[in-house]
């Protein structure tokens, strides 16, 4: 028995090229979280794929067992192509997708875990500082889980630090104007925090 297509929005925080008949998508949802898709290519090769950061919309037909799905018609609702002209942003997009594609079937909801990806993407698809937007994101979304970053993390570093820290964090990250070195270092003193205090797997 064939289950029964969707319509779903997602954002597509992978794609690969494993063949020349078809391309693999894995599409992120605040309802349904992950979700793994094939896109048939036709001969002529005129078949559109949603490029990667994209917001979709389209309709998905479950393969046998449901773990796959074939994408259907869709259309683009927000494409973020700015986010490939800078390598900088690049990396900082690629390393938030690989969060979600790594930590999402654990999440306690995905609606909050979109919200953040949702935003950290469009800022980085203008001119904001790609460390700010990923700081801040990270952030986000270890405290969205209820991990203690602020009591913890935040508490552990000295005070000029934190007061850096609290400006990226409680203000819009386009406001930043901080060295991107000192941001970096802030990033990767989370990054150390969360690999050793968290579940999550950066």
């Amino acid at each position: 028995m064939s289950l029964a297509s969707f319509a779903i929005e997602g954002l597509v925080v992978g794609r690969e090229e494993p063949s020349e008949k078809f391309r693999e998508l894995t599409l992120f949802s605040a309802t349904d979280g992950l979700l793994r898709c094939r896109c048939r290519l036709s001969t002529s090769k005129t078949t559109s794929v949603p490029d990667l950061f994209s917001d979709v919309e389209t309709v998905l037909n479950p393969m046998s067992g449901g773990h796959l799905h074939y994408l259907g018609e869709w259309r683009c609702l927000r494409s973020r192509v700015a986010i490939g002209l800078d390598y900088r942003r690049l990396e900082a997009a690629g390393a938030l997708a690989r969060i979600i594609l790594r930590n999402a079937r654990w999440l306690e909801t995905f609606e909050n875990a979109s919200k953040v990806i949702h935003q950290a993407l469009d800022a980085l698809d203008s001119e904001i500082s790609p460390e700010a937007v990923r700081l801040k994101a990270l952030y986000m979304l270890v405290h969205s889980e209820g991990y203690p970053v602020f009591e913890d993390w935040r508490s552990g570093i000295s005070d000029l630090d934190r007061n850096g820290i609290d400006a990226i964090l409680n203000h819009p990250v386009s406001s930043c104007d901080f060295m991107e070195e000192d941001i970096s270092r802030w990033r990767i003193d989370l990054e150390r925090w969360i690999a050793s205090k968290t579940e999550f797997v950066l």
